[in-house]
Order: C-alpha cells, then sequence, then structure tokens
C-alpha cells in the first residue's frame, strides 16, 4: 500500500488545494492520501475561517482519502513547531511513505536547494545563531534575520556562496519557508517519509487576486470580509459571490462556502475580541505584565500589550498597535492567541513528551479507504481517536492535557460561531465523524 500525506489548513479549501492532491497523486503513485489538517485555529494566529469538519468535508469530496486533526499544539504554533508537529504525526501513523507539500520553484535546482537549506537549518552551527542575534539586535524581524544569517554563513562555502541570489529568493517566499521546516523535521526526526515537492502554480501566498482560477486561501478569505457588501442578500452580491466561487474552488466546496456566507458562519480575529481582552484584563490584574512563558517571546511586547491595554478596541487593530520593526502581524496575533488559548510553557512541554505526535484524531474519512484504517489499526504507533468520549481515558496524562486544549479552542470556536450564526454543533464528545 502506498500511502501520502499532506499537512494543511485548507482554510478554505480552493483550486490550488486540487490540483495538488491530483499532482501528488500523479508524482508518488499514491494509493491513498491522508491530510494532517489544523483544526479550529491555524498557524498565523487566528480562528479558521470554517469549522474543522466542514472543511475536512472539503478536503474528503476533493481527493482526501482520510482527514486527522493536527493538535492545535501544533497547529497554531511557529512555522518550525507547525512542520514538526505534522511530520511527527505523519511518521507515527506507520503506513505513510511520502509528504507531500508546495513550492515556489521557479528553475529545475530549486528542491535541491530546498533540500540544501533544510541541512543547514537543521543543524545550524554556532556561526549562525550569532549571525542571527545580530540580526535581531538590528532590529529584523524573526524570519528576515533568520534569512540574512543563515545566508551570511552560506556564502562561505562554495557550493552555496554561486547560488546565494537564488537561495535568497527561496528563502523569501512563507510557503518555502514551510517547506524547508518540512524537510527539517524529517531530518531532525529521522522520519522515515520521502519529500515531494510540488511546484506552486497560481496566487502567491500574500496574493489579493481572486479574479483568477487559482486564487490563493487568503485572497479569498479577503474577498469574503472585505470584497462583498455587508448585505449577504443584495442581487449583485449574490452574482458576486457565485461567479467568483465558481472560478476559484471545486463545485462542492463552493456550495459549503455559499451557504456558510449566507448564514454567517465565517470567523475572523475581531469576532474573539471581547474574549480576547477579558484574558487579558484578566491576567494583567494578577500581575504587572501579561506574561506567557512560551519560548520565543519577547518581554517587551508583553510590556505593550499592558500599557496599550487601556485602548484596546479590536484584536487586528490591537495587533496593528503592537506591530513593530522587527515583531510581525502574525507572530504577535499567534502569542494574542495562545494567551487566549491557555497555551504555555508547560503545553510545549507535554508536546515534546510525545514527541510532537500524541495522538491521531481522525475527523473523518471516504467509505473506500476501509483498508486504509485497517492498516492504520495494525500499524499506527500512536492512539488511535475516533470516539474520545471513552478513548480519552486511555491516554497519558500529557496526551490528555493536549486532546483537552484541542476540546476547548473547539468549544470557544463554537460558542462565537453560534453568537454570529446561531448555529449550534455538537459537543466535540459527541460530534460525529465525517464520512463521504
Amino acid at each position: 500500500m502506498n500511502v501520502t500525506g499532506i499537512i494543511a489548513e485548507y482554510n478554505p479549501f480552493h483550486n490550488g488545494h486540487a490540483f495538488h492532491i491530483e499532482e501528488t497523486r500523479r508524482q508518488t503513485d499514491a494509493d491513498y492520501c491522508i491530510a494532517v489538517m489544523s483544526g479550529d485555529f491555524v498557524q498565523r494566529g487566528a480562528p479558521a475561517l470554517l469549522n474543522k469538519y466542514d472543511r475536512a468535508k472539503m478536503a474528503l469530496e476533493n481527493g482526501i482519502d482520510l482527514v486527522i486533526e493536527l493538535p492545535a499544539a501544533a497547529a497554531v504554533s511557529s512555522a518550525e513547531t507547525f512542520a514538526r508537529g505534522g511530520v511527527c504525526l505523519l511518521d507515527a501513523l506507520g503506513v505513510v511513505s511520502w509528504i507531500s507539500f508546495g513550492a515556489e520553484l521557479e528553475q529545475p535546482s530549486d528542491a535541491d536547494l530546498l533540500a540544501v537549506l533544510a541541512d543547514f537549518f537543521a543543524c545550524e552551527p554556532p556561526a549562525f545563531r550569532e549571525q542571527l542575534d545580530l540580526a535581531l539586535k538590528s532590529g529584523c524581524s524573526f524570519p528576515s534575520a533568520r534569512a540574512q544569517a543563515a545566508l551570511h554563513c552560506m556564502q562561505q562555502t562554495h557550493v552555496a556562496s554561486a547560488k546565494l541570489p537564488q537561495l535568497e529568493r527561496l528563502l523569501s517566499s512563507p510557503n518555502n519557508i514551510l517547506a524547508i521546516e518540512y524537510e527539517k523535521a524529517i531530518r531532525q526526526n529521522n522520519a522515515r517519509l520521502h519529500p515531494c515537492v510540488i511546484s506552486r502554480n497560481g496566487a502567491g501566498y500574500h496574493d489579493t487576486e481572486t479574479d483568477t482560477a487559482l486564487a490563493s486561501a487568503s485572497a479569498l478569505r479577503r474577498f469574503f470580509f472585505q470584497d462583498l457588501s455587508h448585505s449577504s442578500t443584495e442581487p449583485e452580491n449574490i452574482d458576486l459571490l457565485t461567479q467568483t466561487l465558481e472560478r476559484t474552488v471545486p463545485a462542492s466546496v463552493g456550495s459549503i462556502l455559499k451557504e456558510a456566507y449566507h448564514t454567517h458562519q465565517f470567523l475572523q480575529e475581531d469576532d474573539f475580541s471581547d474574549l480576547l481582552y477579558y484574558e487579558l484584563h484578566r491576567r494583567a490584574v494578577r500581575s504587572t505584565d501579561i506574561t506567557l512563558p512560551i519560548v520565543g517571546t519577547v518581554s517587551d511586547l508583553e510590556q505593550r500589550i499592558t500599557k496599550h491595554l487601556e485602548q484596546f478596541t479590536c484584536w487586528s487593530d490591537f495587533v496593528a498597535d503592537m506591530k513593530t520593526k522587527n515583531q510581525t502581524y502574525t507572530a504577535i496575533s499567534r502569542f494574542l492567541l495562545h494567551a487566549l488559548l491557555g497555551m504555555d510553557a508547560a503545553t510545549q512541554t507535554d508536546m515534546k513528551t510525545c514527541h510532537y505526535a500524541p495522538y491521531a484524531r481522525i475527523l473523518g474519512f471516504r467509505k473506500e479507504s476501509a483498508p486504509l484504517l485497517k492498516e492504520l489499526q495494525l500499524h499506527c504507533r500512536i492512539p488511535l481517536l475516533r470516539k474520545i468520549a471513552r478513548e480519552r481515558q486511555t491516554l497519558t496524562p500529557a496526551q490528555q492535557r493536549l486532546l483537552d486544549l484541542d476540546i476547548s479552542a473547539a468549544d470557544l470556536y463554537n460558542r462565537i460561531l453560534y453568537t454570529r450564526s446561531g448555529i449550534r454543533r455538537r459537543s466535540e464528545y459527541r460530534e460525529p465523524l465525517i464520512i463521504v
């Protein structure tokens, strides 16, 4: 049995994702494709546009055979932890031979250089750490400082020095950063996964145009929240929505998105503003500063949050106010989401204890994938969860705490969904699997 894994958010699923799955099957000759997918909150520090079950259904109806939830502790973390969590989970399933991911490739040698960069970051020589610290102290953001430090060190090597412009281009793309992290995680964790790098077509990660069949997920989110008028019943609004969805997403996805739009199911950061303010205020009352001892947080950010909390209006404006030259919007938003969800250093310790793959919680599968499920039951090296009300009791304390975080995040998401739409979802303990 040839099984390929994909780590994704599908936020939302679009034509580019469908192309990636189709190309993955072709290049790896996969019998089955498993998606490890973020739950109700995503890596950029925000709620997913739609709940995880609807997004799992989108994937299952468009080429994925089995969807497993990436635990929140990895899903809403840095690119490094996000990739490590996904890679370790896929490897622990015991049946996956390939991992497929997209990258911005402009020439044939780009894929080879991504592997070179992964080798470099997997080792991180002392000179790199020194250059990274210098770049951070000069005011660079972490992604920029990391790229500068790597290029400075690699120009000393004969092979890499001739490729510096190419390496710099590769390091400037968010999709390539994740691709490098996937390959790095394979190396650092001795994962038995062969990488399959798919060249991305169409819009880039930050592109905002939807006038193309291969629009990005961020462009679609912007379209729903900014480009459409506030009234979902205006004829011109309905026409624009229909035309855009017909152009950018598979038909089954378009039906789900159209229904979700008309019933006000789309969520964004600002829908959680009041809850975030309450949590930050509660922490500020208890101590001088907002303290959240997560690796990588910066103390001056905690101080700025406390100092400016009085001016808090909404999540997005507050993050924009906190943003500085060396702290990106995404990093700050992720910090705030950690505070809201109660993630701290103990959460990261639990992840390390579980080797970044605490369990494999199934969200849904295709009926035709019964042979895959049978193989998983035989070879999976971590708990395989389908009915958590019963299976939670079999987990270790660390696994239970991480699962409780997933459940708590879903409960929080569903409460805001109810406030916005009036739609009440079942408890995580009673939510059925998606079967198509």
